[in-house]
């Protein structure tokens, strides 16, 4: 390898980790159903989009391979054009954080959530002190007597997409200097 190509290959080991941290995500997303109910409801107003994570993954994989062909081949167009796969990319990347989090889709399943007590009922129990202590007593009951749904202790799942979107900033940065320290 030429000499002053090292960072080049920073960029691709970072490039590398980054990917490796979206593609854990990915398993994750599509083990725990996401992907096949995002391939059922397609227009669904919650849920990742699965156009927006194809683009994402495969600009950045296109990326990817254009930086390890311009390492094989030292053509420095090439890096110009790994950062014009990489830019939109993470526009794209970006656009799921809104939608992924908190990750991965800790939100209640529509029949996981609690019942509702009806909006008469409370007015009722506003008026009626032994009908809403009578309230107050279900709802802890129903609600101490059941495990937490939470795991107690730290979880460091949440730095996952936290050091994957850390990590995509770095790489672009490091791949424009390498890309003008070519040129």
């Amino acid at each position: 390898m030429p000499p002053g190509r090292s960072l080049d290959l920073v960029v691709l080991l970072v490039w590398l980790v980054t990917e490796s941290l979206g593609a854990f995500m990915l398993r994750d997303w599509i083990v725990s159903g996401g992907a096949a109910r995002a391939w059922r409801q397609p227009r669904k107003a919650e849920g990742m989009s699965l156009p927006v994570l194809a683009g994402h993954a495969g600009l950045n994989l296109t990326g990817l391979l254009v930086w390890i062909i311009f390492l094989l081949s030292g053509v420095k167009a090439l890096a110009w054009v790994a950062l014009g796969f990489m830019a939109p990319a993470i526009g794209l990347g970006i656009s799921t954080v809104a939608i992924w989090t908190p990750y991965p889709g800790g939100r209640p399943k529509p029949d996981e959530r609690p019942a509702m007590v009806p909006d008469a009922v409370i007015k009722r129990a506003l008026e009626d002190d032994a009908l809403a202590q009578r309230l107050v007593d279900e709802l802890l009951e129903r609600n101490l007597g059941q495990p937490s749904p939470r795991k107690v202790g730290w979880s460091l799942r949440p730095l996952i997409p936290a050091g994957h979107g850390a990590l995509a900033i770095v790489t672009f940065l490091l791949a424009t200097l390498a890309a003008i320290a070519a040129a």
